[in-house]
């Protein structure tokens, strides 16, 4: 029974400590996220919302499309490209990374973005939504919010946007049926020719 009972709390002992260690990682890895998408506005000042907002992304792996230009910029260091006024974000490519909605601040002010995806950002919710909705419901034609956390009222932000052509959202939100099948046909009607996906 001794022989038990050490070897329990031998295990015991060992459990709190892998606890604790994953604890002391998630605290670290929070600071690193809550770094990595932090907003400054002096930064903005300095060298323009497009180059910041770019610059933003590439750091957390994302990567970004000039207007008027077909590549994409994933290297951080390929980020001189974007220097100087003439500079304008058009696409942007953030796939299963660590971006928030806080982060998503680095929309404001961006007149000329077309696309963007952040499928599955799960960090991304109907704020972070709301955020780039309402910066770029002139421009935006293409967007994917499949795999986020986004919810239907997100998706009803979107009936602001005048030039949204395809929209990808996560075919989970199907199980409200009746709030799903509202929004969507605002949607619709907001936007004539609109495709729409549930993925």
């Amino acid at each position: 029974k001794q022989w038990y009972q050490r070897r329990v709390r031998g295990v015991s002992m060992r459990t709190m400590s892998l606890v604790k260690s994953f604890k002391r990682s998630r605290l670290f890895y929070g600071f690193i996220n809550l770094a990595f998408n932090s907003y400054d506005s002096d930064r903005v000042k300095a060298v323009g919302a497009d180059t910041a907002a770019a610059e933003w992304l590439v750091k957390n792996d994302g990567w970004i499309r000039a207007k008027g230009r077909s590549s994409w910029v994933k290297d951080y260091n390929s980020l001189s490209s974007c220097y100087g006024p003439s500079f304008k974000l058009a696409g942007i490519e953030a796939v299963n990374i660590d971006i928030t909605s806080g982060g998503c601040q680095h929309f404001n002010g961006l007149k000329h973005v077309r696309h963007v995806c952040v499928s599955g950002c799960v960090n991304i919710d109907d704020k972070g939504l709301q955020i780039v909705s309402r910066n770029c419901w002139e421009t935006l034609e293409h967007l994917d919010v499949s795999g986020t956390s986004v919810s239907i009222r997100g998706l009803e932000e979107l009936v602001i946007l005048r030039s949204l052509k395809t929209l990808k959202y996560d075919k989970k939100l199907k199980s409200d049926n009746a709030k799903h099948e509202a929004v969507l046909k605002q949607l619709i009607e907001s936007n004539k020719g609109l495709e729409i996906e549930a993925v």
